[in-house]
C-alpha cells in the first residue's frame, strides 16, 4: 500500500477508535443488528433499543455525521448495510443480500460476521460488473483479477458524502488512478490491500 493510501487507512481507523467514533459505531451497530434481524426498523423501536427519546434518534445520528437511511414508510432501512438498492455494492450475509454504502462496507461486514460472502459491484469508471468473495481470511474469486479500490478521507461532513460515495471498486488500477487524478483527496489500493483495512475496522466491533 502506498503512503497516501496508508495515511487514509490509518486516519479511518483512528476516527472509529476515538471516543466519538466508538459512540457512533456502537449506536450504528445496534441499529444495524436490529435491521439485519428484524427488517426495517421503526424509529420508535430504534429509540427503545438505544435508550434514547424517539425524537432524538435521527437528530443524534445526523449530528454525528451518519445519516440513517429511511424507506418510504420512514422506517430505518440502512446503517452502513442497507435493505434498499441505494448503491451498486452488494454482499450476501447469512443468506440475505444487502447493499453497502461503500466498497469498504462490503469488505468489512463479512469479516465482522465471520462469513464467506459473495459480493458484487460495478466499476465506478466503466459500469462493468465486478465480483469477488469476501472471507475472514482474505479475498477470492476476483473478477476481473485486477480489482482496485479508492480510499477517501472520512472527515469533514456526512459520512456518505465525504467517504462512502468516493470509496468504490474499479476494474483496473488504471481506472482507479484516473478517478484519483480527478479527485486529489483519493488514494488507490488493490482489493487485497483494502481488505486489510477492512479487517482493522472489523476488529473494532
Amino acid at each position: 500500500m502506498d503512503a497516501r493510501a496508508q495515511q487514509l487507512a490509518d486516519a479511518l481507523v483512528a476516527k472509529w477508535s476515538a471516543p466519538a467514533g466508538v459512540e457512533l459505531m456502537t449506536a450504528g451497530a445496534t441499529v444495524l443488528g436490529q435491521i439485519m434481524g428484524e427488517g426495517p426498523l421503526p424509529v420508535r423501536d430504534a429509540a427503545a433499543v438505544l435508550g434514547w427519546p424517539d425524537e432524538d434518534v435521527l437528530r443524534r445520528f445526523d449530528a454525528m455525521g451518519f445519516r440513517l437511511e429511511l424507506n418510504g414508510k420512514g422506517d430505518i432501512a440502512g446503517a452502513g448495510l442497507s435493505l434498499l438498492p441505494s448503491a451498486a455494492h452488494t454482499v450476501e450475509i447469512n443468506g440475505t443480500r444487502y447493499h453497502g454504502w461503500c466498497a469498504m462496507d462490503v469488505l468489512m461486514f463479512p469479516i465482522v460476521f465471520g462469513n464467506s460472502s459473495p459480493a458484487a459491484s460495478r466499476c465506478a469508471a466503466t459500469g462493468d460488473r465486478v465480483h469477488l468473495t469476501v472471507t475472514p481470511d482474505g479475498l477470492k474469486d476476483l473478477d476481473p483479477a485486477g480489482i482496485h479500490v479508492t480510499l477517501a478521507p472520512a472527515a469533514g461532513g456526512e459520512i456518505r458524502e465525504v467517504f462512502c460515495n468516493r470509496v468504490n471498486f474499479y476494474g483496473s488500477r488504471e481506472a482507479a488512478e484516473a478517478a484519483a487524478g480527478a479527485d486529489p483527496d483519493l488514494a488507490v489500493c488493490t482489493a487485497a490491500e483494502a481488505w486489510t483495512v477492512a479487517r482493522r475496522l472489523a476488529a473494532l466491533f
